[in-house]
């Protein structure tokens, strides 16, 4: 028997007792009388006494907080602590952070002993300050924080590290919210080392404190979507030529982005009176352009996590469900303002933004590989319903083109009712300098938008499905075709249009191919539908047809895709998975 056995009588201490504590316990001195100092160095009692009882010693404050912390640890994105880590602790972030700093000290020595001096005791010359502090955290948040996330999973790309990273538990959208969030962290210290700075120059007077707030919520907006874009570009290529041309334009366009900025901020005259913050319309209009903000920017994050994904599963579907839920946000702000105040240009906007839409969402869909993956087949809709109104979500390039043509083509039926309904609610309405036959400008004005739309759109897609069965079109090389097809639509008449003497300023039918001078000449001069006008719809109309029965061919064979069945072993394993995900079956009577 051991000496535990001997010190309690043979007993076991129970199961559960006070004993196990010993992580939240600590033992104690106080052994009572009779006790000598040789028990005190010693864990087991001599001469038959009692073993030492452990004390409870009750968790402080400060110890719940810290294992609250240790639990949700566990939870955070391992990338977001990879690249938070990486990102502290580099050479760049270091350089920026204390430019940062010394700028602002510049400037404010600067602006107060030189630009300002002893008048600051009397005049307000806190925008003159603020104006300073902004363009210098802009550059910091615009353009290094941006830059820094294209960088960051450019070179993961690039140096073949992604690869390690695709073959763990993690998913691509977990990649993209790590780096997004190391982003987050990047902006939020840069703006925590001005915002000393920034309730300096309120102190000053001449600038509203919500007007502060508001600039930085927009500039923290502005980054975030910058960022969003900068890691959307990073999957577009892996070729290393590709991303070094793709990495001078993101460079230019963020330095435009930043110049743009300081030009809006700092050269309105009377910046603090120019915004309405009592206004309601005022905050409306915010609230309608965050709506169009947060959509584009799901937009670009499923996009990316798209791109990362592996090229057999299906990476168009929940991009067209997002594309849906955008053009019916903008709908409802369209409709909610055409019938709160009557006015016509709100009919324009929606078929001029909706056109644009869905032009550029039908480059990227149409230039979509065309076969379909057997995991993709897999998971095609089965039912009759499902086939007729689920099929278009299906990836490819057929579906994709007739996905855009269909949605613009509800956007002028909606567009049409609300003229009609127009009518009867709004008789006194106003047009805004559309003249008296604004009705047949806006329905003529959206059946030209459709017809050029599916024109150009299906030329292109018939164009890169005979280039892709003697050579591999990515889609990259298809939306550039595309957008090329405009631009040679559009040049080639305006070329030959100002080239020939008594035309440089008149409209000609020779412009029919260009939609931007044609849309224009329709609804910006107030002529209702003039003969020439006429014409043009017409013959765009006619084309556009023409395009679309071309089209339909390989329309029919995308829809004829069915669901094929799943290998033995794949369903053995999904069965196995969903095995695991189920709860454990619980009693449902005394008798189970």
């Amino acid at each position: 028997m051991n000496e535990l056995e001997q010190a309690s009588g043979g007993r076991q201490p129970p199961v559960g007792s006070e004993n196990d504590g010993i992580a939240n316990c600590k033992l104690t001195n106080d052994q009572g009388p009779g006790t000598n100092d040789s028990s005190h160095h010693s864990p087991m009692p001599n001469d038959g006494q009692l073993p030492i009882v452990a004390e409870a010693v009750p968790l402080t404050r400060w110890d719940r907080v810290d294992e609250l912390l240790g639990r949700l640890s566990e939870w955070l994105n391992p990338i977001l602590v990879k690249e938070t880590r990486q990102a502290l602790k580099s050479r760049q972030f270091a350089v920026t952070f204390t430019l940062v700093l010394l700028c602002a000290w510049i400037w404010s020595w600067f602006g107060m002993a030189i630009m300002i001096g002893p008048g600051v005791r009397y005049a307000a010359e806190g925008m003159t300050m603020f104006n300073g502090y902004y363009v210098i955290l802009s550059f910091a948040v615009l353009v290094i924080v941006p830059f820094g996330a294209f960088r960051s999973l450019a070179s993961e790309r690039e140096d073949g590290t992604y690869e390690l990273l695709s073959v763990t538990t993690l998913q691509p959208r977990q990649i993209v919210s790590g780096k997004l969030g190391s982003a987050v962290l990047q902006m939020l210290v840069y703006f925590s080392a001005i915002a000393p700075c920034l309730g300096f120059t309120y102190m000053l007077r001449g600038i509203a404190f919500p007007l502060i707030l508001y600039v930085m919520a927009d500039l923290f907006l502005v980054s975030l979507g910058l960022s969003m874009v900068g890691m959307l570009v990073a999957t577009a290529t892996q070729e290393k030529h590709w991303q070094i041309v793709l990495s001078v334009v993101l460079i230019f366009g963020l330095g435009y982005v930043f110049l743009m900025g300081c030009v809006i901020v700092i050269g309105s005259l009377g910046f603090g009176e120019a915004i309405p913050m009592d206004d309601p319309d005022f905050w409306i209009a915010n609230l309608g352009m965050l709506t169009g903000y947060l959509g584009y920017f799901a937009l670009f994050y499923f996009a990316t996590a798209a791109q990362l994904n592996f090229a057999s599963n299906n990476r168009s579907t929940l991009l067209r469900v997002v594309m849906l839920v955008q053009q019916a946000t903008l709908v409802g702000w369209m409709g909610w303002g055409y019938f709160q105040q009557g006015d016509l240009p709100y009919l324009m906007i929606l078929l001029t933004v909706s056109g644009i839409h869905w032009y550029v969402m039908g480059a990227f869909l149409s230039g979509e590989t065309g076969e379909l993956s057997r995991r993709v087949k897999r998971q095609l809709p089965q039912s009759f319903l499902g086939r007729a109104f689920l099929t278009w979500f299906n990836p490819g390039p057929a579906t994709g083109y007739l996905f855009a043509v269909v949605n613009f083509l509800t956007i002028y039926g909606i567009s049409l009712a609300a003229l009609f309904v127009g009518e009867l609610v709004f008789p006194n309405r106003t047009s805004w300098g559309f003249g008296t036959n604004y009705n047949q400008t806006v329905v003529a004005y959206g059946l030209l938008s459709v017809s050029y739309m599916v024109a150009y759109l299906g030329i292109g897609r018939l164009l890169i499905g005979l280039l892709r069965k003697v050579t591999v079109v990515s889609m990259p090389v298809g939306v550039l075709l595309h957008f090329m097809l405009v631009l040679a639509g559009t040049g080639i008449p305006m070329t030959i249009h100002f080239m020939t003497p008594g035309m440089r300023n008149d409209y000609s039918l020779i412009e029919m191919s260009n939609p931007f001078w044609t849309l224009a000449e329709l609804g910006g001069r107030a002529r209702g539908l003039t003969p020439e006008m006429l014409v043009a719809v017409c013959t765009v109309t006619v084309v556009a047809v023409v395009v679309l029965l071309a089209n339909l061919p390989s329309v029919v064979a995308a829809v004829r895709h069915v669901r094929i069945a799943k290998p033995r072993r794949v369903a053995e394993e999904d069965a196995f998975v969903e095995s695991q995900r189920a709860p454990p079956p619980v009693p449902t009577s005394p008798f189970d």
